[in-house]
């Protein structure tokens, strides 16, 4: 049997081989700079919430350095019932996908961002299924990394913001989208990483694919990382229904598509004294 129709029953592994740069064989690319996809995503007619500034105040308590951050971070399935502040989440936005600094271009602002990102493209998006979190109502909202001048050229002013979406307890839908995992629902919010996959085709063709989940990986560790910083928990998922959770945040799942998931809220009595149950597969209606 030839290796081709032996890679047929096993796309994980055509995946890899199809996308794999070779000296001999790799075809120059030369990108179309007039059709280069918009690297960010709006909803115009969605009401916007601004976030508060992620910034430390010189009154806080800053937490733990970095090396005891990194030491503490742990796989969190068992959330207590005290919601998440909106000061929390927008520390989490902005750790994962925020705006660290902005230059001039001759096109305008851009943007250094705070994960790292194959060719400055960012085609990973960031949802929100917020279930508990003070000061925001429950429901499906899209991060908006930047805003918009009269010329619809992205810049700073009206950046790190939430755009609703859906309005409403999601905490069933979230949980049997990722295979009946009850900790979504119990989370205080679950985050939703999407590839809009033609910002990277447009430069790497299939090599994007590749890049897609690497890009949310980097995303979802610092997230994890803020999360810790700030006492909070979290749990990184890969397992869901594609279709279920596409449909639940409303995109297509051709031309983007749900990538990954992280479940964020304050660690239970039980998680905090490493009592968690990591067969946490029930699905609460609180």
């Amino acid at each position: 049997m030839a290796e081709e129709d032996k890679l047929e029953d096993r796309p994980g592994r055509a995946f890899q081989q199809k996308t794999t740069y070779d000296r001999e064989s790799l075809e120059e690319i030369i990108p179309d700079w007039r059709s280069k996809p918009a690297l960010y995503k709006f909803y115009s007619h969605a009401p916007v919430i601004g976030l508060p500034s992620p910034a430390w105040r010189d009154d806080e308590d800053h937490g733990p350095d970095f090396l005891q951050i990194v030491g503490k971070r742990r796989t969190v399935r068992s959330f207590g019932a005290t919601p998440l502040t909106l000061l929390e989440l927008s520390r989490l936005l902005w750790a994962s996908a925020g705006v660290t600094a902005s230059f001039i271009t001759p096109q305008g602002q851009d943007f250094y961002r705070a994960t790292p990102t194959a060719g400055a493209l960012y085609p990973i998006e960031t949802y929100v299924v917020v279930n508990k979190v003070e000061g925001l109502e429950p429901g499906l909202y899209h991060y908006r990394v930047a805003g918009l001048d009269m010329l619809e050229r992205p810049i700073v002013e009206g950046s790190h913001a939430l755009e609703l979406l859906e309005a409403g307890d999601l905490r069933d839908e979230i949980s049997a989208a990722a295979m009946d995992q009850g900790l979504c629902g119990k989370a205080g919010a679950v985050f939703v990483y999407t590839a809009v996959y033609a910002r990277s085709e447009w430069k790497y063709r299939e090599r994007s694919y590749r890049y897609f989940y690497l890009d949310a990986g980097h995303m979802a560790a610092q997230l994890s990382l803020a999360a810790v910083a700030q006492g909070l928990g979290t749990c990184q998922i890969a397992a869901f229904y594609d279709d279920e959770l596409n449909d639940l945040i409303g995109v297509d799942g051709k031309t983007e598509g749900s990538l990954y998931l992280t479940a964020v809220g304050r660690p239970s009595r039980a998680a905090l004294a490493g009592e968690s149950d990591p067969r946490n597969t029930a699905r609460p209606k609180e």
